[in-house]
């Protein structure tokens, strides 16, 4: 007699409980706590299943997936070590951060997924992300004047959820997109439809001209087709892609004004990155006087830093002292998830992320699972030019795509029950 967590009962509802999570990040705005919502689900879901198997579904892969636990108890033990268990804030930390902890212990618990359920998750991200975009650009159409305008002042068009994690899940779903249309036994109509879906994604990525989210897309892309041609021996859809790419690239550059004035924007951007007082007006040059003020702290406390709950007092401390021409509502953490460990958790504490959030890159490296590299490409790109974790979002995007990616897939799924 089949029981309720069945194996193909479960696999359909961990689908659905991601699916869950993935529309709550463009939803955060109307239901803050869908993505929790979902992760909580997909939690309880993979220890009833295995209560009620008596069985941790994923123990081979075991090591790869509860890797990302190490980032947690970094921030666990350094919070600990800086602060009390009754500050506010390091407990909002400890919340905010669960998904680091919560995730991967799902998915060692969860019966592996079959390529249909992959497939599935991948959809959904996709046409989330299509859907976001179709709506961001009838608001271009409608106000293209005003939104170049703020693209003038180095803003952006708005966009759900914020326009920089937007941009990172473009750039994951293309890869997956792509993976998708290089995988054999997906239907024909099925790849035109995802290939249609990510042409398009690709065109309104160069449309928001986020500088992340253009250079993590193309180094996905190029990291892609390059696992393709070295792993596999495939030159042909990698030459093709590769310039397929350069063509829509190219007359993206000469069609989208947002993407002309972005470019200029960070040209003059730049130009004034020696004047501190800049930084009161722009990103580029506000970023490198963050990592500026931040290395200076982090040399202050090397081995074991700061503390995060004291970083944003630290730092306006030593703007205050170094460039009192930057003005106090200008003050900005260090744009660098690297740089903000180490100085918030010393290099002791940075060590302990690295190796606890790249052992499943070096696994994906030699399984040869370019998606999962790619993947790990986009977040790590991301990673200099942002605190991508530190953020509800962040984490969630930070830790989830990889984990779907790096999961392993059964061969043959089981039959719903009679």
């Amino acid at each position: 007699m089949w029981r309720f967590f069945s194996e193909f009962r479960v696999r359909q509802l961990s689908v659905y409980w991601v699916g869950v999570i993935i529309a709550g990040l463009f939803l955060t705005r109307w239901v803050l706590v869908l993505p929790s919502i979902g992760i909580a689900g997909f939690t309880l879901t993979a220890l009833a299943y295995a209560l009620q198997h008596k069985v941790v579904a994923q123990r081979r892969y075991a090591p790869q997936l509860l890797s990302f636990v190490v980032v947690y108890g970094v921030h666990m033990l350094a919070g600990l070590l800086h602060s009390s268990i009754t500050n506010q804030d390091f407990q909002k930390d400890l919340l905010l951060q669960l998904p680091l902890l919560l995730l991967p212990l799902a998915f060692v618990l969860l019966p592996s997924w079959g390529t249909a359920q992959k497939q599935q998750v991948w959809l959904i991200l996709i046409s989330c992300c299509l859907l976001s975009a179709l709506g961001a650009t009838i608001h271009y159409l409608h106000h293209s004047k005003e939104i170049d305008a703020l693209y003038s002042r180095s803003q952006v068009m708005p966009t759900e959820p914020d326009h920089i994690r937007f941009s990172l899940l473009i750039s994951i779903s293309i890869v997956a997109g792509v993976d998708m249309l290089l995988t054999k036994g997906v239907a024909r109509s099925l790849k035109v439809l995802v290939a249609v879906s990510i042409t398009l994604l690709f065109l309104f990525q160069h449309l928001l001209a986020v500088r992340s989210g253009l250079l993590t897309v193309y180094a996905a892309i190029f990291t892609y087709l390059g696992g393709l041609l070295f792993y596999q021996g495939r030159w042909k859809p990698s030459v093709l892609g590769l310039l397929a790419i350069g063509a829509i690239g190219g007359s993206c550059l000469l069609l989208f004004p947002t993407l002309q004035i972005r470019i200029r924007n960070t040209v003059f951007d730049t130009q004034h990155r020696h004047i501190a007082s800049a930084a009161n007006n722009f990103s580029v040059t506000s970023r490198i006087y963050s990592y500026e003020v931040a290395e200076s702290l982090l040399w202050q406390h090397p081995l074991l830093g700061i503390g995060k709950v004291a970083l944003p007092h630290a730092m306006a401390q030593q703007y205050s002292y170094r460039y009192p021409e930057i003005s106090a509502e200008n003050y900005a953490l260090p744009h660098n998830q690297f740089l903000y460990n180490a100085v918030s958790y010393g290099l002791l504490g940075l060590l302990l992320f690295l190796l606890g959030f790249y052992y499943p890159f070096w696994q994906a490296l030699r399984e040869h699972n370019i998606q999962a590299v790619a993947i790990y490409c986009i977040i790590s790109l991301s990673f200099l030019s942002e605190y991508t974790l530190e953020t509800n979002i962040g984490v969630i995007v930070g830790v989830l795509f990889m984990l779907i990616a790096l999961a392993p897939v059964s061969e043959a799924a089981p039959r719903q029950p009679i």
